[in-house]
C-alpha cells in the first residue's frame, strides 16, 4: 500500500481512538475508556496518575458522584505517524454540571490530551496521555474549579510538553 494512504488510513483510526475516549467518558462506559489504553499504557489526568486501564473506572465513577453531567468537545489535533507509533496533541474543552446543595453550577476545563500511541495487530493504542490545562471556569463561582497545581501548566512558547514530551 502507498504510505501515504496508509498514513491517512492510520490518521483516520488515531481519530477513532479519541472519539471513543470521549463517548467513553461522557456516556460513564468504563470499558469503553480503557479500551482506548494499551495493557503498559500510563495516564497523568491531573489528580490521576496511574494506569490507563484503570482511569476508565476511576473516573467514571468520579464522575457519576459528583457531576450530573459532562460532555467533552474534541477540538484539532496534530497526529504525527512513524510506522507503528505516533504522538498526537488534541485540543478539548470537557463540560460538567453539578449541584452544591440547591446550586447548579457550570465547570469549563479546556486543555490539551498529549498522546504516545502505538499499533498492535493494527489497531492504535494510547501508551502514554499527559493532559494539559490551559484554562479552567467555573459559572457562580470565581476561580477554577480543578487545582491548578495538579497539572502540567500550559505555556505559549517552544518549552510546552506538546514540544518537549518523550
Amino acid at each position: 500500500m502507498d504510505a501515504d494512504i496508509q498514513k491517512v488510513i492510520d490518521d483516520y483510526k488515531i481519530r477513532q481512538v479519541l472519539y471513543r475516549y470521549t463517548r467513553g467518558i461522557d456516556r460513564g462506559d468504563a470499558e469503553l475508556v480503557s479500551s482506548v489504553y494499551d495493557e503498559e499504557s500510563t495516564d497523568d489526568h491531573g489528580g490521576y496518575k496511574g494506569p490507563g486501564k484503570a482511569f476508565g473506572p476511576y473516573v467514571t465513577k468520579a464522575l457519576a458522584e459528583h457531576t450530573e453531567s459532562t460532555s467533552h468537545t474534541l477540538n484539532q489535533s496534530i497526529i504525527d505517524i512513524h510506522h507503528e507509533t505516533a504522538k498526537s496533541e488534541t485540543w478539548f474543552v470537557a463540560y460538567h454540571v453539578r449541584k452544591d446543595g440547591d446550586t447548579t453550577y457550570l465547570d469549563r476545563f479546556g486543555g490539551r490530551y498529549l498522546d504516545k500511541l502505538k499499533k498492535r495487530n493494527g489497531e492504535w493504542l494510547i501508551i502514554k496521555r499527559v493532559v494539559v490545562r490551559d484554562w479552567s471556569t467555573t459559572e457562580k463561582v470565581e476561580g477554577s474549579y480543578y487545582k491548578a497545581e495538579d497539572f502540567e501548566p500550559g505555556k505559549r512558547s517552544k518549552e510546552d510538553l506538546a514540544y518537549t514530551l518523550s
